[in-house]
């Protein structure tokens, strides 16, 4: 930017204008007119309530002023309207004056509170991915607005990432607490997105939707459960039979003499798997030689 020019200042009236101005006057001119060259804005538009301080920075993180990069470096403030870039090493995190974080990944560009007529509107993310950890408002605050080329992301106070593709596809992943999210290009109701979940909001399909991708997902997590708990009835029941079948082949109670794994016939008859012939009839046959013995018995 070429240096700017001392200019005469003379209290003489303009001719053509008829309008006198001071030395100051023309300084403070001056100075609005160097500060909108730069990308800065009037001073008298920052306040430390709007300003975020570079806590940690690594790689490339730049502010865009007039189409051109200048390096962020930590410890400088980020001033609202500014766009924020990071390259594909870039990495950052700002603190907002209420406590809250907000960390910017690499290859990502947004600006910060586009809207400087009202405090809510948080940031504009274009590409990229963010995460934002807000401290809980109280019930008379207005949650803070979080928006990409396709979501609209209300917050009350919570930890989520929001990413936007090439696409203007946004993916929302909420860690901790809810927010709620509506489209910004098609009409529609609010979702709430909890712990744990997250929403794809894609440019020409409409919110409610994508919002049957929660629903499935709590249906997978239903049967993941059911599935995990069938398994441990199969182990268990697997393994009352491995018990039940070592105490049915121990030996028997009469000194152990039978083999193992294999029951005592009910007769004297100790070393024979043969059933029991039937008992004598009154000829006085025995067993081992009986012609009263049944078909099919082993006779000797």
């Amino acid at each position: 930017m070429r240096p700017l020019r001392r200019i005469g200042v003379t209290k003489r009236s303009n001719q053509r204008t008829g309008i006198s101005l001071s030395g100051s006057a023309v300084l403070l001119v001056l100075s609005i007119l160097s500060a909108i060259a730069t990308g800065a804005g009037p001073v008298w538009g920052q306040t430390s309530t709007e300003l975020a301080a570079v806590s940690m920075l690594t790689g490339r993180v730049s502010v865009e002023r007039s189409g051109e990069l200048w390096a962020l470096n930590p410890g400088q403030t980020v001033e609202p309207g500014q766009v924020i870039v990071t390259g594909s090493d870039g990495y950052a995190q700002l603190s907002l004056p209420d406590g809250s974080v907000l960390e910017v990944f690499p290859n990502s560009r947004f600006i910060y509170r586009a809207n400087r007529f009202s405090l809510r509107d948080l940031i504009d993310l274009y590409i990229g991915k963010v995460r934002l950890q807000i401290h809980h408002l109280t019930n008379g605050e207005a949650p803070l607005r979080v928006t990409s080329p396709t979501a609209v992301i209300s917050v009350r106070g919570t930890v989520f990432d929001v990413e936007v593709d090439p696409t203007e596809g946004t993916l929302v992943s909420v860690q901790d607490g809810t927010v709620s999210i509506r489209h910004r290009l098609l009409p529609g109701r609010e979702v709430f997105v909890e712990s744990g979940q997250s929403l794809r909001v894609e440019p020409g399909v409409p919110l409610a939707s994508n919002s049957k991708a929660k629903i499935q997902m709590r249906t997978v997590g239903r049967i993941v459960r059911i599935a995990g708990d069938t398994v441990a009835e199969v182990r268990a029941i697997r393994a009352a039979g491995k018990s039940a079948k070592r105490g049915g082949s121990s030996p028997s109670g009469n000194g152990g003499g039978g083999s193992p794994g294999v029951s005592e016939p009910p007769s004297g008859d100790s070393g024979s798997n043969e059933p029991a012939p039937p008992p004598t009839d009154s000829s006085g046959g025995n067993r081992s030689g009986s012609p009263s013995a049944p078909p099919g018995d082993v006779v000797p």
